[in-house]
């Protein structure tokens, strides 16, 4: 191996497709607009939502906008965004499950210019090619590959209680999610001191860039060129810390039939998704005992609720919103007809609050039987980090019933703006010491 990035060029030409324009002002790329979902039919014949699924006002709240969603249809036609939205919880799981159906492969973005980007990572593939980089990327962070890390894990979530309880107040994103997300995973994943320090950057401007037309894509478009740089200087196996997963990716890769280029690409499997999602999800964890603080009290005097809890708030938060699918051919899916072209969100945070599914679905409940939740996906694309995630997440849950005996909301949270991650950015709490 030669250590040097063929796909530089590549990623230079795809970047350049809709780079920001000095001369005519242009932001980024305009959204172009598709056919109605079938030929001749009006609008007010399909199941319509006329807001825009990424609005603010649907970010800083969106239960609202997923109930109307659902009490219109199973599957709807958002005007807005050019998109279908399948937003009960049998059609997701049906498109999640049809992968030669619904790509993954054409990119998850509802911008092509943008998944002209995007693919090549093992997230934006299908087929064979998205189970031979799934082979690689994943092996690493399964279960029993995983045992040697717990030991150490368990320990940072001590450290973590330990500060917290003798601080009293904090931010519960910056002083208790993010800390073992960001002490375990960027070490883990063994990327130069200049990639771990703009990991979550990254992984946001990503996130963004799957909308692919709005302010807070565009705005995004200067961290995506980071990256692109990053990894056309530092893709390289020398340039990897030894033992890490980045690492692991250009040793098995040749044995895999992965050609250099393609495991450069790979790299970005670990660093967009690796750290929002767990860190979205302990923060919640965080606001919800402390809006239900009877459920603490159950989790408190039962440990053996704890690894359920982890699925009931990963269940709520469902950290990624929506990623969306190609739709490869015409199709008939719960009274509506989707065309090959068209694209539709699989909106997981609306699926996991479907009341067919879930009863009462908006109340958080530590005993619930919530093993179908699609928090972490499902079908072929199934988070491949969710092992990982639930260990961290156990073991902070852990070490807090252990030291804490209440959760307080202690001010205003902030809600991160982002179009896929739902997650705050400030999140101030309280802890009584048991």
């Amino acid at each position: 191996m030669s250590g040097r990035m063929p796909s530089s060029g590549r990623w230079s030409r795809r970047l350049a497709v809709w780079r920001p324009s000095v001369t005519s002002g242009q932001k980024g790329p305009h959204r172009r607009r598709k056919p109605a979902p079938r030929k001749g039919q009006a609008l007010s014949r399909l199941p319509v939502y006329e807001g825009d699924f990424f609005a603010d006002s649907v970010i800083a709240d969106p239960l609202p906008a997923y109930r109307q969603m659902r009490d219109t249809g199973p599957i709807v036609w958002l005007p807005e965004n050019n998109v279908w939205a399948a937003v009960a919880y049998q059609p997701c799981l049906e498109i999640l499950r049809k992968p030669k159906l619904f790509l993954s492969g054409r990119g998850l973005s509802l911008n092509d210019e943008v998944n002209n980007i995007l693919i090549g990572s093992t997230l934006n593939s299908d087929a064979e090619r998205h189970r031979r980089q799934r082979s690689i990327t994943a092996t690493a962070i399964m279960p029993d590959a995983l045992t040697s890390l717990a030991p150490a894990i368990e320990r940072a979530a001590d450290d973590v209680a330990d500060a917290v309880c003798a601080a009293g107040r904090f931010d519960a994103v910056a002083e208790f999610a993010s800390i073992l997300p960001l002490s375990i995973v960027v070490d883990l994943v063994g990327l130069p001191a200049h990639g771990k320090a703009r990991m979550l950057e990254w992984a946001a401007a990503t996130f963004n860039l799957f909308e692919g037309f709005n302010e807070r894509s565009r705005e995004s478009f200067q961290g995506l060129r980071e990256l692109r740089d990053f990894l056309n200087k530092f893709g390289k196996p020398e340039k990897m810390q030894h033992g890490g997963l980045a690492r692991r990716i250009f040793d098995e890769a040749p044995g895999k039939g992965v050609p250099p280029e393609e495991a450069a690409q790979m790299l970005r499997d670990y660093i967009a998704p690796s750290l929002d999602t767990t860190i979205s999800t302990a923060a919640y964890l965080a606001w919800h005992f402390a809006d239900s603080p009877d459920q603490w009290q159950l989790v408190r005097e039962d440990k053996s609720l704890i690894g359920n809890a982890v699925e009931e708030v990963v269940r709520l938060t469902t950290p990624i919103r929506a990623f969306s699918r190609y739709v490869a051919e015409d199709v008939e899916m719960h009274g509506v007809s989707m065309k090959q072209g068209q694209r539709v969100l699989v909106v997981y945070a609306s699926a996991n609050r479907d009341e067919t599914v879930f009863p009462d679905a908006d109340r958080f409940d530590v005993t619930r039987k919530t093993h179908r939740h699609l928090g972490f996906g499902q079908g072929p694309h199934m988070c491949m980090g969710m092992h990982l995630a639930r260990l961290e997440l156990n073991a902070l849950i852990r070490a807090m019933a252990e030291r804490v005996a209440s959760w307080h909301l202690d001010g205003v949270p902030q809600t991160a703006m982002n179009n896929t991650i739902r997650a705050f950015s400030y999140l101030p709490m309280r802890v009584e010491r048991a």
